[in-house]
């Protein structure tokens, strides 16, 4: 009996948990992929699961780095591979906006990349991500979509 009546409060707490989850959902569907800090030199792939087809979306690029990173523009590769299989390549410059945060703080880099896209497929997504030469004091780079207004 005793076993019982805790489960059941255990469903019932996990419930009002649930509930209250609800009403604080991101606007951003946000993936990263972690780098080498030391050296950025390899490809870095992003996977994004997409089961919107029809909303119109804006995709920033985003860039977390360390000290280390005395970059003010970064040229990259990006491939999009949709779920079958079609694939999109260019070279894309990364203006870096630089702050003024204290040394021992990680920056982050938020990079306009397109405005308006839709993903025409539902499935995973691929966006791989690579320098055409190799930087040091990226910690990550990651995608951000968000609804187009």
């Amino acid at each position: 009996m005793r076993d019982t009546l805790l489960t059941g409060l255990l469903l019932v707490g996990a419930a009002g948990m649930a509930g209250g989850f609800t009403g604080c959902t991101s606007p951003y569907q946000t993936v990263a992929s972690d780098v080498n800090p030391a050296r950025w030199d390899h490809t870095a792939e992003i996977r994004m699961e997409n089961a919107d087809t029809v909303t119109l979306r804006d995709a920033v690029l985003f860039l977390r780095y360390d000290e280390r990173f005395a970059e003010d523009t970064l040229t990259v590769r990006i491939a999009a591979i949709a779920p079958d299989s079609l694939r999109f390549e260019e070279r894309f410059l990364l203006a870096i906006p630089r702050t003024k945060n204290p040394a021992a703080l990680t920056g982050e880099a938020l990079i306009p990349y397109r405005r308006r896209i839709r993903l025409a497929s539902a499935g995973e997504y691929r966006w791989c991500v690579t320098p055409v030469r190799s930087v040091r004091g990226v910690e990550a780079v990651g995608l951000r979509l968000s609804k187009s207004n």
